[in-house]
């Protein structure tokens, strides 16, 4: 896996980071959403063109959200969990869950392009596995929403 960025290039205000983590979420439930309805039309109703496009919009948002809230988010929120410790061990499983993500994301990809061009022989374990991700990607952005935004949120935007 490849390894991450880790140096935050310039600050961005909370409101920066606000805005920009919800079209973040807003983008990954909408993957979710779209594999569901991939998932729901399997095995003789789905489009191989969806599926197609569902794809690449996996490959063109997860990572890249996840990149944001590390480079952007968790450094801000250790920066000031001076009072805080126990949030260091929770960001790190976060970072964790991400790494679990991408590498699910990359099987969904493969499986989508594979069901678009070739098909599948097994299609319960294909939906399955889209279920799987879109699921656990939905617990991730739920629990992220509940618990690190209202700490985004408690305190002034930074100089």
């Amino acid at each position: 896996m490849p390894e991450r960025r880790s140096a935050v290039i310039h600050p961005l205000s909370r409101e920066q980071i606000r805005s920009t983590l919800d079209r973040y979420f807003k983008s990954q439930l909408g993957v979710c959403a779209a594999l569901e309805d991939i998932a729901d039309s399997l095995p003789n109703n789905f489009s191989r063109n969806n599926c197609l496009l569902t794809a690449q919009r996996i490959r063109q948002i997860i990572r890249k959200a996840h990149i944001f809230e590390e480079d952007y988010l968790f450094p801000l929120l250790l920066d000031e969990a001076g009072n805080q410790p126990e949030l260091e061990p929770v960001l790190a499983r976060l970072r964790a869950e991400h790494c679990e993500d991408e590498s699910f994301a990359d099987e969904i990809v493969d499986a989508l392009e594979e069901l678009a061009t070739v098909g599948v022989s097994n299609i319960d374990k294909l939906s399955y596995m889209l279920r799987g991700f879109f699921e656990g990607l939905r617990r991730h952005i739920a629990f992220e929403k509940e618990h690190l935004l209202p700490l985004l949120t408690q305190k002034g935007t930074p100089a």
